[in-house]
């Protein structure tokens, strides 16, 4: 595949099968989850505040699985401070920067692979428009570690572990099974503090120069 250029580092025939299932159960829960509908006792997600985004209304409780928009444009961006690839990693380390907060399911997934790809790619263009990158999945930090060595990330993945960020942000899904893990979504948020933009909806090959469009956009 394209985007997936290389190495995980070394893995036993049986636990690269259950890790490759297992991935694919998250890859496709994160891709479906918008289109089931939602029945009790079914498929739940986090029950955080109602919250809006920028690029469409909000949504009503009937809608699809619960599921609602990201942080609502102008509102300020919840805080953090978590264990990363590049050590601990706080939302206070960028003040009076621009931030790229993108969430995403798992590593080593194929479209969570492509996305990260993408932001390295741009991520000179991103710094030059006095931006910084930070990753966030449910992942624990040795795989975030793992993950940022084999592609060559040179921004940080956080390893919001119980998916407290996500909920946060209303980027988390709890399933059956896979247990709570995070919804693809990218948030811009200004030098004040405050969400400026929010991606409900990403291209993971083309994640990096969506950000740079909007970022020149917010910034004109």
């Amino acid at each position: 595949a394209p985007c997936l250029r290389g190495t995980q580092g070394a893995q036993t025939p049986t636990s690269k099968a259950m890790g490759f299932r297992l991935s694919l159960l998250v890859a496709a829960a994160a891709c479906i989850a918008p289109t089931l509908a939602f029945a009790p006792g079914a498929v739940s997600l986090s029950r955080s505040p109602a919250l809006a985004t920028s690029q469409a209304p909000a949504r009503t409780a009937a809608a699809p699985l619960g599921l609602r928009m990201a942080a609502p444009v102008g509102s300020p961006a919840p805080s953090f401070s978590l264990p990363s690839s590049k050590g601990t990693t706080s939302l206070t380390d960028f003040k009076g920067k621009w931030v790229v907060l993108y969430f995403y399911p798992k590593v080593f997934t194929q479209g969570c692979t492509c996305q990260a790809q993408s932001m390295e790619e741009e991520a000179q263009a991103i710094r030059a428009l006095g931006a910084e990158i930070v990753g966030a999945s449910t992942d624990p930090v040795d795989k975030c570690i793992e993950f940022s060595e084999a592609y060559k990330l040179s921004f940080p993945l956080l390893s919001d572990k119980d998916g407290v960020l996500a909920k946060q942000y209303d980027s988390a899904i709890s399933l059956p099974i896979v247990g709570t893990f995070a919804n693809r979504k990218t948030f811009i948020i200004n030098p004040k503090g405050e969400v400026a933009y929010a991606f409900d909806k990403v291209d993971a090959k083309g994640a990096g120069p969506e950000v740079i469009e909007q970022l020149k956009k917010l910034k004109a």
